[in-house]
């Protein structure tokens, strides 16, 4: 005999989109399902943040557009804490997804994927659960995760464009021993060799598809493990502060 859902048993999903397509092709996706319950896809911020405060959903599906940012991802968990929030777009950088994760993203889904996994990635994250594709569960449980500042990300950036140090001097508006001083604390704190090295971390973590200017601090993923020595001898004599220390990523699941 089958079970007829009551309203209090359906997962109710805010979706967000401003593609048409992506919107009629999501509407008759859900609509086929007997345990979600679609409230109107939204195309406009206001709107999701209204809908979402005010109907309180179960999920809420966001695909990754312009107006996805940091700001708009504490707005909502500020409307409705409980709300669990999956972004859906093409592709994301560890380091981004580890953002996410802070910002208390829930799921992590590609648009690449079949229809049929969008629905399990709903009811996964609904129940509970987190969703995020192996490669990035392997990424935060393999490697070093560190916790940079904004200055240092400034820094790395701007090694990244091969700026030598003077020019980085310049541009920061101290002296070039300064910058000097600066690098050496950096290379001993994520474990990078050489400038090379360090821009070529840097440009493996870059953030690609959301706005990461207003973030900060900047997270690096992936990095290999520092001998017991180094990682001794890299720590400043004074404390540091708790969003400079190094630390662990841990997935639970």
């Amino acid at each position: 005999m089958t079970r007829v859902l009551g309203r209090k048993d359906l997962i109710s999903l805010t979706v967000y989109t401003n593609e048409p397509l992506n919107s009629i092709a999501l509407e008759v996706l859900f609509r086929q399902s007997e345990d979600i319950s679609l409230l109107p896809i939204v195309c406009d911020v206001s709107d999701l943040l209204s809908q979402v405060g005010s109907l309180k959903p179960h999920v809420v599906l966001l695909s990754v557009d312009t107006s996805v940012d940091w700001g708009l991802l504490n707005k909502l968990r500020r409307e409705s804490p409980d709300a669990r929030v999956v972004l859906w777009l093409h592709e994301i950088t560890p380091e981004l997804a580890y953002q996410a994760i802070e910002c208390g993203v829930r799921g992590i889904l590609r648009k690449s994927l079949a229809p049929e996994m969008i629905m399990k990635c709903v009811r996964k994250v609904h129940a509970g659960e987190l969703w995020f594709e192996k490669a990035l569960t392997q990424t935060f449980l393999s490697g070093r995760t560190v916790k940079i500042s904004k200055r240092e990300s400034e820094l790395i950036t701007l090694v990244s464009q091969g700026l030598k140090n003077k020019e980085i001097a310049t541009v920061l508006g101290v002296t070039e021993g300064t910058v000097k001083v600066y690098l050496s604390r950096l290379f001993g704190k994520i474990g990078a060799r050489d400038r090379f090295e360090l821009a070529l971390i840097g440009l493996r973590n870059a953030p690609s598809g959301m706005d990461f200017a207003n973030a900060p601090i900047r997270t690096l993923t992936g990095l290999p493990e520092l001998p017991q020595h180094a990682t001794a001898a890299a720590a400043p004599k004074k404390a540091q502060s708790q969003s400079t220390r190094l630390f662990f990523a841990r997935a639970a699941h």
